[in-house]
Order: structure tokens, then sequence, then C-alpha cells
């Protein structure tokens, strides 16, 4: 009996170290697997906006992705609510952008032809010639920046804005189209249409040029 009081207590069992819960995190972004990362790394990309609350995550003893707001990183993300459904963000802004090539390309036409209309009257009625000059170009790209500003700041307040949509929008609004149909998970008809205004838009002036 003294032999059995005065023996030392038996060790915690911990269990294997092998089978604790991996404290590195994998997530995906661009269609593709990112990690590990340990979680504070996760949460500074939340921060800079880089990744969404409902981005796939995954560790070491999860059975299958889940999304960050129904991870153990939930608590990264419960104080910010989701990002609303992409079916009520309006498009208006983005189809103005898409159409303004073919806009812009129809206004520099007419302007090339007044402006060779006039100069075949000046020619047979001897009237001095003054071309009218079209539109600057500082004009379609100010209004280019607009829009897409104005539009990236309709995501942001939606959920979906970062730091590279906001830099596309202003500077390159061809991408940031493709991006923001890739965002909002739809189809990028607007960038497509994007592409065929501007090159209807070249078509009509060169036509009248020619």
């Amino acid at each position: 009996m003294t032999e059995e009081l005065s023996a030392p207590p038996p060790l915690p069992s911990f269990g294997d170290p092998n089978n604790q819960p991996s404290t590195e995190w994998y997530y995906v972004a661009n269609g593709s697997r990112q990690g590990p990362v340990p979680a504070s790394a996760i949460r500074e990309l939340l921060k800079r906006k880089e990744l969404k609350t409902d981005t796939q995550v995954w560790r070491k003893g999860m059975p299958e992705w889940k999304s960050l707001r129904e991870s153990d990183l939930a608590e990264f993300v419960a104080a910010e609510p989701p990002a609303i459904s992409a079916q009520h963000i309006g498009n208006g802004y983005v189809w103005t952008l898409a159409l303004l090539p073919l806009v812009v390309g129809v206004i520099e036409a007419a302007v090339s032809a007044s402006n060779q209309e006039a100069a075949a009257r000046s020619l047979i009625l001897g009237f001095p010639y003054h071309p009218s000059k079209g539109l600057p170009f500082q004009i379609p790209l100010l209004v280019n920046a607009l829009l897409g500003w104005l539009d990236d700041r309709k995501l942001k307040q939606a959920g979906y804005g970062s730091r590279i949509t906001r830099v596309t929008a202003v500077l390159f609004q061809p991408v940031y189209l493709f991006l923001r149909a890739k965002r909002l998970k739809q189809r990028p008809y607007y960038a497509v249409a994007w592409i065929i205004s501007f090159i209807a838009g070249l078509l009509i002036y060169a036509s009248v040029e020619g």
C-alpha cells in the first residue's frame, strides 16, 4: 500500500504528436493551391483583400476543403459580413465602358468625314479650309478612368473589391472587365463586348479615313 502511494502519477497522454492538427494552411488563389502558410499569413491576406471570406482553405486533418468562414479560421472574418450576391450588382458602368470605344470611333469618323467634305468644298469654291479637331485623347482616357473607378467602388461596397481591381479599373479597363467577371463568377460578356467595340470603332474610323 505504501509503495502504491509513493509511486509517481502516470504522465498525461497527449497522443501521437504526428496526429496533431497542423497549423499550416493551404488556400486556393487564381485557380491553384497555395501554401502551406501559417494562420497569421491568412489573416494578413484577408486584411489586404487578397483573399475573400469564401476562399477555400485546408490543413492536415481536415477531410475536405472549406471556405474561410466555415473553417477554424472563421474568427478572422466573423466581424465582416459576406459579399452580397453578384445578381444584385448593377452592370451599367461596365456596359458603358464596353461600348465607349465604338462611340469614340463613330465620333472620330464623323469629324473626319466632315473635314473631308469641308476640304472638298473649299477646293471647289475657293473658301478657306479650317479642319475641325476630333476629341482630345485625354477625354476618352478620363471617361474610362472615371467609369472604372465608379464601378470598382461599387464592387468594394458589395464586398468584392481589391487592390488589383482598383488599379486596373482606372488604368487598364479591358483587364479590369475580365477580372470583374471572374471575381463575380459571371461570363465575361461585357469584356468581349469591349474587344468587339474597339475593333468596330477602329474599322469605322479607318473606313472614313481611307
